[in-house]
């Protein structure tokens, strides 16, 4: 068992209990860093970061090999699981959330390791009741096969990724997840949206390319 210690938490963790507008971000990086291949990664690792959510049915992996979707999550880091990993390693990966944490949201990177063109299901719990499912189609591991996705129910408490497609070639699945936030959409952190002011500024830098085009086309009339 791993403890996660270091991650990005905004809002309030007073008094024990973390509401639905703390926003946790968990990307595995603070641990260190991890073979690049599951044959040197060995058995399956629960990564717990306390007061927040439990990983299980993984390992963790650093610069994983022919994964070049990482670089859409965070890089050297991310939890994943393989059919021709360790026989520990489980085709579902399994996020529970720590009882004093509520989350009304749960968003991640996932990552497709497979060779093809591989389905994804994942669904969220609160207790024993499904509150929400997405399913996603990802590109080839070598085409930056990667979706976000973004689960939102009153009270999650699990959440579950599986694979739906058999991949004969990496004994049925290989995928990974990064990046997991807990009441905020992973989107965000990953393509932040500009600020009006940043926004305000390209535009002036883009009239005065213009405004300078326009000068030299006069010019050279």
């Amino acid at each position: 068992m791993l403890k996660l210690n270091s991650l990005i938490v905004a809002g309030c963790l007073l008094c024990g209990i973390a509401h639905a507008d703390t926003v946790a971000v968990v990307n595995f990086d603070s641990l260190p860093t991890g073979p690049s291949t599951f044959a040197a990664a060995g058995p399956a690792q629960t990564i717990v970061v306390p007061g927040i959510a439990t990983f299980t049915g993984g390992v963790i992996l650093g610069d994983a090999t022919n994964l070049p979707g990482l670089e859409f999550a965070t890089p050297p880091n991310a939890y994943g699981t393989a059919g021709f990993g360790d026989s520990s390693l489980s085709s579902t990966l399994t996020i529970m959330v720590d009882p004093a944490f509520t989350a009304d949201e749960v968003s991640f990177a996932l990552l497709n390791g497979a060779t093809i063109t591989s389905g994804y299901v994942v669904n969220a719990f609160s207790g024993a009741t499904l509150v929400d499912t997405e399913n996603f189609t990802l590109a080839a591991n070598l085409s930056s096969g990667f979706g976000l996705p973004d689960l939102l129910g009153s009270d999650i408490t699990m959440v579950t990724i599986q694979s739906t497609t058999d991949d004969p070639s990496v004994n049925g699945w290989d995928f990974f997840i990064d990046s997991v936030a807990l009441n905020e959409s992973i989107n965000q952190e990953i393509n932040p949206t500009p600020e009006p002011s940043s926004l305000i500024l390209l535009g002036t830098g883009m009239a005065g390319v213009a405004g300078g085009l326009y000068r030299r086309m006069r010019r050279s009339a």
